[in-house]
């Protein structure tokens, strides 16, 4: 298999897909991961060189997602803002833009938003996550850990938002 073929699959329900024969492809739907990369990157290390703080940081974090088609691909870029302060005092900021590329199959409407706005971002957490902890590690800085959000939490309130402003 060359390295061009090599991608993840993903069954329609978020579990990853072991086999690929046609038979089974054609059984279940599935999403195909093409690619995953970094969209945008920014760490401003305001408080370097870093000094001894007593007490523990305060972190602001923000995600968004967002979903732009390419022609039958879904580009599915989750972008995080993590601001650490101490006191009034502005430590690091860091901004992260990365994105996903997911071939997604024939699916119903509220299923594909569904797996865009809450599967697709879980599966590139991981990833930004990794990121912000090697990027505060380089900044002479103890690396970042982040717990994931609950995505479908902010989903159903970016959803339930959108139908009150629709009234």
């Amino acid at each position: 298999m060359s390295l061009g073929n090599l991608f993840t699959r993903l069954r329609g329900d978020g579990a990853i897909s072991s086999s690929s024969s046609p038979e089974q492809q054609e059984a279940r739907a599935e999403i195909v991961l093409r690619s995953r990369y970094t969209r945008d990157l920014s760490f401003e290390n305001i408080a370097a060189p870093p000094e001894p703080l007593e007490g523990e940081p305060l972190f602001d974090i923000s995600v968004a997602v967002d979903c732009r088609h390419h022609e039958a691909l879904h580009e599915v870029t989750l972008s995080t803002t993590i601001t650490a302060s101490h006191e009034d005092r502005v430590i690091f900021v860091v901004e992260i833009s990365y994105a996903g590329l997911f071939d997604i199959p024939d699916m119903p409407g509220e299923a594909r938003e569904r797996f865009i706005y809450t599967e697709a971002p879980r599966i590139l957490f991981p990833f930004v996550d990794r990121i912000a902890s090697d990027v505060t590690r380089d900044g002479g800085l103890p690396p970042l850990s982040i717990s994931p959000p609950d995505f479908v939490a902010l989903h159903n309130s970016a959803s339930r938002s959108q139908r009150q402003s629709k009234r």
